[in-house]
């Protein structure tokens, strides 16, 4: 039995099939982002270690010892910054914004060479201590069901699981329409390899990915499927896919783009993926 476990976990580690929030191997520079990027080198930069940024649409970037400062964001749909780097496991970013009013918005478009894979979507709410976060997932066809974790202070606070691309409404979080910083983070759940010959385990969700959003110093309140409203300070959305799809192939790139005043990216890193 041990020996059919550890085939199975092997083969779930080797085979790279398209599945989960996995997307195609990255391939030679064309689409919709390489196309931009490849006629535009000079508005791109390298800010942050191992990462090159690149203004897309109407966006303009310059560096300061601040980070990176992003302007012209008319548009959420062509505005903002593609990030590029080498295939990665996880990736964070600490971003200040300034939406301005209910009309702004901040996506995150999570790709593997030139597809999205996965994204996540927040608008400010009609109420300013409110907003409307709505993360999406590729692994199944119009979308994964996802699970939704609210932690406080590191300690799980409620879950609740929410049908594909299903928005949620947070309340009593912080103004949305003044600055505010946001701490995003996008991963991939794999399978943990044991130590000095320890059997490798698979989580139940291996092959899928997540978001995290936190806001600096700031808690929110938000109603689980149940009924049930907690009180937290991090959020994570968790694709939740079927049997027998395989790890996670890793990603190469997250696009910010935006509809709102001002942006300053303060941080940004990655961890490559295992080769």
């Amino acid at each position: 039995m041990q020996l059919k476990m550890m085939g199975r976990l092997f083969a779930a580690a080797l085979l790279s099939v398209m599945s989960g929030c996995q997307g195609e191997e990255p391939t030679a520079a064309d689409g919709d982002v390489a196309t931009q990027e490849a006629g535009a080198e000079s508005k791109c930069t390298q800010r942050f270690d191992g990462i090159t940024s690149c203004a897309l649409g109407n966006a303009q970037l310059a560096s300061s010892e601040k980070g990176l400062a992003v302007t012209g964001l008319r548009s959420a749909k062509t505005d903002g910054v593609a990030s590029s780097f080498a295939r990665a496991a996880s990736w964070t970013q600490a971003t200040e914004i300034k939406f301005g009013s209910t009309s702004g918005v901040l996506q995150l478009d999570a790709r593997s060479g030139d597809q999205v894979v996965s994204t996540l979507r927040v608008t400010p709410g009609r109420e300013a201590d409110s907003a409307f976060i709505t993360p999406t997932f590729s692994g199944a066809p119009g979308g994964s069901n996802y699970r939704m974790n609210v932690y406080r202070e590191g300690v799980l606070q409620g879950s609740s699981t929410h049908s594909p691309n299903q928005m949620i409404i947070f309340t009593n979080w912080r103004d949305f329409f003044r600055w505010l910083v946001a701490y995003a983070d996008f991963f991939e759940l794999d399978i943990i390899w044991g130590k000095n010959g320890e059997q490798p385990t698979a989580p139940a969700n291996v092959g899928a990915c997540g978001w995290r959003l936190r806001t600096n110093g700031a808690t929110f309140s938000v109603k689980l499927d149940d009924g049930k409203v907690v009180t937290g300070d991090s959020v994570e959305f968790i694709e939740e896919i079927a049997d027998g799809h395989y790890p996670y192939n890793g990603f190469t790139g997250i696009d910010v783009k935006a509809t709102a005043q001002e942006l300053n990216i303060l941080s940004e890193s990655f961890k490559p993926a295992a080769k």
